[in-house]
């Protein structure tokens, strides 16, 4: 469907909006003008991606990091004379267990682990530049140079394994800018060493009109720390920090972005994650505790996504949805089904799209039908895969028969473990603490304190409102509402 179609269509009708995809890998390639036109810049992150030194995105998943990705992607196709942003390289499509074999192990695993990081973004980096015909003749040579030695070496960004052949091959200086030392470097370590050297030099020495960058996905699983990689993967965070730290110093025109989720982040092996967050993070943080629901972010994003098919629509939720539902107000009733996240949001009202029957108004019924939907369906898949990461799938359906045997949305500490003490489905099976602690981790569970039993002045704290909010099992617990439905208790 053209564009000017889409414009001619109807409006008045729920049911046309396009509010995109639960990934946003398909939107890039399935509905790329939903990155093109309708992609929300938070914070004015999109500014800070493109010409600050700050490199690290930062969010809980659903948040819409992979999205900056498809985004710069667009960017530089629209501009190639600017600017060049390949393919994603997601780390959890990478064979991990190869980078831990590259580098000699008697060297110490911190500087193991950054070595191996810095030679394979290199490696992206020189193959990437050796493309760009923009560059002046003498350093488009030099960077040649490098990448055909990489070439002889068998040495390819697509197989992280064979930087192994590195430890046996010797960089060739003739031809190329780096300075001679006059001798042959004998162990492995040693090639390896000087392999990053001269790469590093080529890069830092390139000049050209285009910028370049590299973009690193797939830190949103927190399996991925599992089985020792805390460290590997720390390696990598800092190889990031310092490879742009040469690249600005030197004013060579390539930065390397790293997203990864806020809590996987805490979880790495890395002595200054800290001062790194500080100085070089970018934070999506969506959550407003405001009494104004429609000048929300999130509120703004769905509209923006609205007003590609009708650009007359200056709010989806007056037009269509009543002023309450359930004796709250619209818009915080559809907000507290979700973690304050573009994706929960967005993928809230697609569900209720398929609930709409005819143009105009959405009744109440078709709604609260489709919130039923996205807990059964879509909100349990979120709460299911989050849990993965700390449980077997049989646990995970024992803690789903859990919740639905305490049938409470506000429970106790003691509570949860008086259910599982006295069900031998549970007990010696499932512990209480990991339970809540994974889910309030999560998102899928917050504390209660204060207020009427019920009552809606209480105070809640949640991970994805405070990221530094710590679970307190002297106080109440509450599931979030997106769960409710799914566990009969709404």
């Amino acid at each position: 469907m053209t564009h000017k179609e889409i414009l001619a269509m109807a409006t008045g009708d729920f049911r046309k909006f396009d509010f995109g995809y639960s990934d946003s890998g398909r939107e890039y390639t399935r509905s790329p003008r939903l990155l093109r036109e309708g992609f929300y810049d938070l914070g004015r992150i999109e500014e800070s991606v493109l010409n600050s030194h700050e490199f690290l995105i930062l969010g809980y998943k659903g948040s819409g990091k992979s999205a900056i990705g498809g985004r710069l992607q667009l960017i530089a196709q629209d501009s190639p004379g600017r600017y060049s942003a390949p393919a994603p390289i997601h780390v959890d499509r990478l064979s991990l267990k190869e980078f831990r074999r590259v580098v000699p192990e008697a060297i110490d695993p911190h500087i193991r682990h950054q070595w191996v990081w810095e030679l394979h973004l290199l490696i992206h980096i020189v193959s990437q530049l050796a493309q760009d015909a923009q560059a002046d003749k003498a350093h488009r040579e030099s960077v040649n140079a490098a990448h055909e030695q990489l070439q002889r070496a068998g040495v390819t960004p697509q197989s992280p394994a064979a930087m192994k052949r590195l430890r046996t091959s010797n960089v060739d200086p003739l031809g190329t800018s780096l300075p001679s030392t006059g001798s042959i470097r004998s162990t492995d370590a040693s090639r390896l060493e000087d392999w990053i050297l001269y790469l590093k030099h080529e890069v830092s020495c390139f000049n050209s009109s285009r910028q370049h960058y590299i973009f690193i996905d797939g830190l949103d699983d927190a399996s991925i720390v599992q089985e020792g990689r805390a460290a590997l993967l720390g390696g990598l965070i800092q190889a990031a920090a310092d490879l742009n730290d040469l690249f600005v110093s030197s004013e060579s025109p390539v930065k390397i972005i790293v997203c990864c989720r806020t809590d996987l982040y805490a979880r790495l092996s890395l002595p200054r994650a800290g001062k790194i967050r500080r100085d070089d993070g970018l934070e999506l943080n969506w959550y407003q505790n405001t009494r104004d629901f429609r000048a929300t972010h999130l509120v703004r994003l769905a509209n923006l996504r609205a007003r590609l098919v009708d650009p007359n629509c200056s709010n989806v939720f007056d037009e269509f949805f009543p002023e309450r539902i359930s004796n709250r107000d619209a818009i915080e009733f559809l907000l507290l089904q979700t973690r304050h996240t573009p994706r929960d949001l967005l993928q809230l009202l697609k569900v209720i799209q398929s609930h709409v029957e005819q143009a105009g108004k959405i009744p109440n019924a078709s709604i609260l039908a489709g919130v039923a939907e996205y807990s059964s369906s879509y909100f349990i898949g979120e709460m299911r895969d989050a849990l993965s990461t700390y449980f077997q799938q049989e646990d995970i359906r024992r803690i789903e028969e859990l919740l639905g045997t305490l049938r409470k949305r506000q429970f106790t500490h003691q509570e949860l473990v008086d259910v599982v003490q006295r069900d031998h489905r549970f007990k010696g099976r499932i512990d209480p603490e990991k339970v809540l602690s994974a889910m309030f981790d999560s998102g899928f569970l917050g504390n209660v304190s204060g207020g009427p039993a019920g009552g809606y002045e209480q105070y809640f704290r949640f991970k994805f409102r405070n990221p530094q909010a710590a679970l307190v099992y002297d106080d109440g617990m509450q599931l979030h509402p997106g769960l409710w439905k799914t566990f009969n208790v709404a």
